[in-house]
């Protein structure tokens, strides 16, 4: 099941269920991006198979260029279609990726921001009170502001339950 695309009643069940909550890139958003970036990744590729009939250190440099630019495509193919990177809300904390994580200790607050540009797409920031912040962009969770309303609340239970 796509936890983005559910509601705070589905998060809880879930977590209540489970012990985490996994908020994984959702499939669709990720197709897009891939799309994006393959696209972007067949000009160079154009370019070089033009190419192909003169040979030279221009051309060396492209390939090799080309060679780290299909890697990155690959690498983001096998992250986006594993649905990473994901969020992980759980007993100790929110986790985004596998090396960012908030504890519910140091948990502060959360902002909502809408970008200006038309580009850009609105994401939530989660800050710790020791500065460290996570951005969680809406390919992971749809509705933002439902999210940060359940983090909240969750956060909420358990300072109560550890200051008892």
């Amino acid at each position: 099941m796509v936890m983005g695309n559910q509601d705070i009643g589905a998060w809880d069940a879930e977590l209540h269920r489970s012990g985490r909550v996994i908020f994984a890139v959702r499939r669709a958003l990720a197709f897009g991006g891939l799309v994006v970036v393959l696209t972007l990744a067949g000009i160079p590729i154009v370019s070089v198979v033009r190419d192909l009939d003169t040979r030279g250190t221009w051309f060396t440099i492209r390939v090799g260029l080309l060679a780290v630019l299909l890697a990155a495509c690959i690498a983001l193919a096998v992250l986006f279609l594993l649905g990473h990177p994901r969020v992980t809300v759980n007993a100790r904390g929110v986790r985004f990726a596998w090396w960012r994580q908030i504890p519910w200790s140091e948990f502060e607050g959360t902002t909502l921001v809408t970008p200006t540009s038309g580009l850009a797409a609105p994401y939530l920031t989660i800050t710790s009170t020791r500065g460290t912040k996570l951005h969680i962009p809406q390919t992971n969770v749809e509705d933002l502001s439902a999210f940060a309303a359940w983090l909240t609340k969750l956060h909420t239970q358990h300072h109560l339950t550890t200051n008892s």
